[in-house]
């Protein structure tokens, strides 16, 4: 049986986690709106996008390189690569990576926590793919350069580079003042126009590193067992 004192101890611990449990919920909600207010103040800007390097799928690689040994090619091996000499590419090969840099100016006093980015690149109307955030994950008050990366697939698109009139960039970032806090939201959307002879040379990179990789040494052994 409860005794007066005991109910009343009841009472007065109820009132303090009760308390408490307002303080941090109101605290969160404080931090919250504050992360909300600096980042309506944060500006995104496109910087740069270039070429970085050509992956070719292992079993490509042990296709051509297992296929042009012997006295006889194997055909499969001899059909990828005469085809992608002439400009044709019947089945993805590997993948062409791309760095894309942004700018975020953090116009608070106030770092920020990225918790989540989910951003695409389109290539106009060409390919959208997913961006991923390279390095770093806070956004400190002032100007902040963000590296990310998309995987471009090589397939008979890597050869339309040359249509692309301008990138997209889209999506959206969780942000908070704690790591790990109470996450708020922005959309990012950025369209950047670009220079023809830009796009050149973009598709001109990815044109000689795939070259290189995939057909100057195996065309060579291919004529040497051809002359044989």
């Amino acid at each position: 049986m409860k005794t007066k004192f005991s109910r009343i101890t009841t009472i007065v611990l109820a009132g303090i986690f009760a308390l408490a449990v307002t303080s941090f919920t109101g605290c969160s909600l404080i931090k919250k709106v504050q992360a909300a207010k600096i980042l309506i103040k944060t500006k995104f800007e496109y910087k740069d996008l270039t070429f970085d390097s050509v992956v070719i799928d292992p079993p490509i690689l042990e296709l051509v390189d297992k296929g042009l040994q012997g006295f006889i090619p194997n055909p499969d091996a001899v059909k990828l690569v005469t085809d992608l000499a002439k400009g044709i590419i019947n089945s993805q090969l590997g993948s062409a990576n791309f760095d894309v840099y942004l700018n975020a100016n953090n116009g608070g006093k106030d770092t920020l926590w990225i918790n989540e980015l989910k951003i695409e690149l389109k290539f106009d109307t060409l390919i959208t793919l997913p961006l991923t955030l390279k390095d770093s994950m806070v956004l400190a008050p002032g100007d902040n350069d963000m590296h990310l990366n998309a995987a471009f697939p090589i397939d008979m698109r890597i050869f339309k580079l040359n249509e692309v009139k301008f990138y997209a960039i889209a999506g959206y970032l969780d942000v908070s003042l704690t790591e790990g806090g109470k996450s708020v939201s922005q959309d990012v959307e950025i369209r950047r126009d670009v220079d023809s002879e830009d796009v050149l040379k973009l598709e001109g990179a990815v044109r000689e590193k795939l070259m290189k990789r995939l057909v100057d040494q195996w065309v060579g052994k291919l004529g040497k067992m051809i002359i044989k």
